[in-house]
């Protein structure tokens, strides 16, 4: 250490201040006083006042003029250099003893995580972080090697997420592409049966009505029954119309059994109803 050579100097400067300060009075300019002890260490301007510093004490000096003398003899600056060198070795040694324990502290830390399998599994990006936060930590404490490590895994990482990026949007295209293809063919069967509905819905004036429920799509529904007296007798309409056949079922539509050619005409029925025949 190199206390001593700097204990030395402040010896030497003591008792040239020390024998400097006999010459001292009050009353003395500031020129008298840095002739006799040196150039001040420092100066502190004051509102009335100003103090010359010197490693002995201190001089006062109001308006120019030395007012006050606060310099030590030379028993105790020596004394005073003595304490101030052995507070500074104990220092010193208190912080070699906590620059020991730091790095004692790090290599024990950095020997663990390299062994944790905990920390083997974190993600690289985490365990680069982890190390430069150690080496900031513990600057004493060699960790490139492990940031260097560290970053290669990062990076290849990295491109493996590049990779699975890649899969991952070519999966979105193809479950794009069969949801595209589900619609249309949900379109196609919907207009597959609209159409099959279109040709089944030709009734020929016959009423009909469906049953979801029942498996048996269609029910025939007979036309009301209209019968017409006159003079209180039923019409020949209405026997004629109970002497006509029943239509019969084909292919689950009901169907007259007469032929259009046989079916006479609305104004022939009309006629026959409004102009009955007397019995």
């Amino acid at each position: 250490m190199k206390t001593a050579p700097l204990f030395a100097l402040f010896t030497l400067i003591g008792q040239s201040l020390s024998l400097a300060a006999a010459t001292i009075t009050s009353g003395q300019n500031t020129a008298a006083v840095i002739e006799a002890l040196g150039k001040p260490m420092g100066t502190i301007e004051l509102r009335e006042k100003t103090l010359l510093l010197y490693p002995q004490g201190e001089v006062t000096l109001k308006q120019g003029l030395v007012t006050e003398i606060d310099l030590m003899d030379e028993a105790q600056f020596q004394a005073d250099q003595e304490r101030l060198r052995l507070e500074r070795e104990e220092w010193l040694l208190d912080q070699e003893r906590r620059r020991a324990a730091v790095i004692q502290e790090g290599e024990a830390i950095r020997k663990d995580k390299m062994t944790s399998s905990a920390f083997a599994a974190l993600p690289a990006k985490d365990q680069v972080d982890y190390w430069r936060s150690f080496q900031i930590r513990y600057p004493s404490v060699d960790a490139s090697e492990q940031i260097a490590t560290a970053l290669a895994s990062y990076q290849t990482e990295l491109e493996e997420l590049r990779s699975q990026q890649k899969i991952a949007e070519l999966e979105a295209r193809v479950a794009q592409a069969e949801k595209e293809a589900a619609t249309a063919r949900l379109e196609t069967e919907q207009l597959r049966k609209e159409t099959e509905n279109t040709q089944r819905s030709t009734n020929y004036g016959l009423r009909y009505y469906t049953d979801p429920v029942i498996t048996h799509p269609h029910y025939y529904y007979r036309p009301p029954k209209v019968t017409i007296y006159t003079n209180g007798k039923e019409s020949s309409h209405e026997r004629d119309r109970n002497k006509q056949p029943k239509p019969q079922r084909s292919n689950g539509i009901y169907r007259n059994s007469q032929s259009n050619s046989q079916t006479e005409s609305v104004a022939e029925r009309a006629q026959r109803i409004l102009n009955p025949s007397k019995d």
